[in-house]
């Protein structure tokens, strides 16, 4: 059971901060009381976002005004690096030390856990780090649902996006995953980058605003007074003071 007896859980996370967010997100989120939450790359706050190759590149990311009226509404955000760059020995002292640090100072509130960029291939060394780097969770893109038991170093997300790439083709699921969490009393932590009206800056990385809305919509209409629709760093913080209590 979680929080004041609810069976499951509803979060969702938005790599990279994308100031647009607040032009066409944000709305949705206010009409249906759902807190987001932003891994935000260190280094790149308030500024262009500089990450060659991919297609948010150039992008003006959220200023540290913007990010705390966010996390004023209930919003959280985590560390996605300090560069959005493959993690190895020679570079996590940087990548998870040092970013972490300075995404702290620059938003002047504690940031506890970490996002993978890229993919998942550099979450052993990240776990291996993680604790002595202040981290209490990471968020993957392994695509899954969470339990109350989960391993809080390998936090699953699902993924919301138009439609993924040949061969599977699957197209946009309003339902995706909801009722295994129902049976599992579960915690799903969906992600996208930037949802846009129309269509999505990247069909296999983003939804659109009304597939936005509609997902906002189902969760509400199937969850009711069973689902908390919550902060990713929230339930991180229930579920370690849950474990702590029943030592």
């Amino acid at each position: 059971m979680w929080k004041n007896g609810k069976k499951w859980v509803y979060s969702i996370s938005y790599d990279e901060g994308c100031e647009l967010l607040l032009q066409h997100a944000l709305d949705v989120h206010r009409r249906f009381d759902v807190p987001g939450h932003i891994a935000l790359v260190a280094g790149q706050i308030g500024v262009p976002r500089k990450v060659p190759g991919s297609s948010y590149d150039g992008m003006m990311i959220l200023s540290k005004d913007q990010i705390n009226m966010l996390c004023r509404e209930g919003w959280g955000v985590s560390c996605h690096g300090m560069n959005h760059i493959s993690i190895n020995n020679d570079n996590v002292k940087v990548e998870v030390y040092e970013s972490r640090k300075l995404l702290e100072d620059t938003l002047e509130m504690p940031v506890t856990m970490f996002c993978l960029p890229g993919n998942n291939d550099h979450l052993s060394i990240v776990r291996d780090h993680a604790a002595q780097a202040g981290y209490t969770s990471i968020l993957t893109i392994h695509d899954d649902i969470n339990t109350p038991d989960s391993d809080l170093l390998r936090l699953c997300r699902v993924p919301l996006h138009s439609e993924y790439p040949p061969p599977f083709c699957s197209a946009y699921d309003p339902y995706k995953r909801i009722h295994q969490a129902i049976d599992a009393g579960g915690w799903i932590i969906d992600y996208a980058h930037c949802p846009m009206p129309g269509k999505p800056i990247h069909a296999q990385k983003d939804c659109t605003i009304k597939e936005l809305e509609t997902r906002f919509e189902t969760i509400r209409r199937i969850g009711g007074d069973d689902v908390w629709i919550a902060e990713p760093n929230e339930v991180v913080d229930y579920i370690i003071h849950k474990k702590e209590n029943e030592k």
